[in-house]
């Protein structure tokens, strides 16, 4: 058997309501090698077309029952690739216009050259091959895409879940180092998350408002171990050194790339609604959004959980202490929402 594949003969329809010019046409095509349907009833085309699937039409313009431009939307409606040849004895050039704009390659005046008839089936083929090259490549280069952007997403997937067991590694330790806050940041990063997120933020926006949660006290690091672990009251020297832990976590996040934005959480949780805050002294939505949902959760965070600075209350204490402070420490129009979500999620035996 021999290795090259035979290539099928091309497939020519031919429809004119003159059965003679039918058959000229076919037995001239038949002799150049084309395998050659033939109908005189244009209303028969659609089910030739379907049964012999030809390459290309040629077509008689002026038919009873069905005209050419008719019969033309109904082949390039089955199949778009299928090639039009007009056949017309008018010599009009709106006619050919109107042809050409309905989807057919080429029309040819009655009485037909022979010449240019089998110039006329060439050119359509050869056509017809580009066209059907060309989706077959967009095909294949869609395919490529949807797999490019699979693996891509596939990578950026197992980059997040790198980025998250580092994040994690790191609040551990900076909770591990403030034995004080045992579990806190891990808390805090959760509840604020999902605050967010029950104020409609989404999206990569809400993945760096968690990141910036869990990581809110990675400036600490730069703390000296004698201010962070005294167990009395910080002098004014030590509070002074012991605020510019926020800018010092910015100036360590804000130089990794995918933690830029999570990095101005980490400048201005400290930050206050009325501008008394740290480092700053900025005021209302200077402060980014995330900033003041986690303010609130962080200082609901501090008062019900038990710290070597204060004894804990229950979750309903310090909603009221919190809604005393909207306004001046916590953005007020966040504050019911905030609340809301938090009596929904945290433990029950802290209300």
């Amino acid at each position: 058997m021999s290795d090259a594949v035979e290539q099928l003969p091309a497939r020519i329809l031919v429809v004119d309501d003159e059965i003679e010019i039918v058959l000229f046409i076919r037995e001239l095509l038949v002799i150049h090698g084309y395998q050659v349907d033939g109908i005189s009833d244009a209303r028969k085309a659609l089910d030739t077309v379907r049964t012999f699937r030809p390459d290309v039409c040629i077509l008689d313009f002026r038919m009873p029952h069905l005209p050419g431009s008719a019969l033309l939307e109904i082949i390039k409606k089955e199949d778009h690739s299928i090639q039009v040849i007009f056949l017309t004895g008018e010599v009009d050039t709106s006619l050919a216009v109107q042809m050409m704009k309905g989807g057919a390659l080429d029309y040819l005046l009655k009485p037909v050259d022979l010449g240019q008839l089998s110039h006329a089936v060439t050119r359509a083929l050869e056509h017809r091959r580009l066209v059907l090259e060309n989706e077959a490549y967009h095909l294949q280069l869609e395919r490529l895409v949807a797999e490019k952007t699979q693996a891509l997403n596939d990578a950026l997937r197992s980059l997040t879940h790198v980025h998250s067991a580092t994040l994690d590694a790191l609040s551990m330790a900076l909770d591990f180092r403030d034995q004080s806050t045992s579990g806190h940041s891990r808390r805090v990063a959760k509840l604020t998350k999902g605050a967010a997120e029950a104020f409609g933020i989404d999206g990569s926006q809400l993945l760096q408002i968690e990141h910036g949660s869990l990581l809110h006290d990675v400036g600490k690091l730069k703390i000296p171990d004698s201010i962070l672990w005294k167990p009395a009251s910080l002098d004014e020297q030590e509070w002074s050194t012991m605020r510019k832990h926020p800018g010092y976590g910015y100036e360590f996040l804000s130089g990794i790339e995918f933690l830029k934005d999570a990095a101005e959480l980490v400048h201005a949780h400290h930050e206050k609604f009325d501008g008394s805050g740290y480092p700053r002294g900025i005021s209302g939505e200077e402060i980014p959004f995330g900033a003041r949902v986690f303010a609130i959760i962080d200082a609901v965070d501090a008062m019900i959980y038990k710290r070597p600075y204060n004894t804990p209350i229950t979750f309903r204490e310090a909603a009221a202490e919190i809604r005393r402070c909207a306004g001046t420490q916590f953005d007020p129009e966040l504050v019911e929402g905030t609340l809301a979500y938090l009596e929904q999620h945290i433990p029950k035996h802290l209300l």
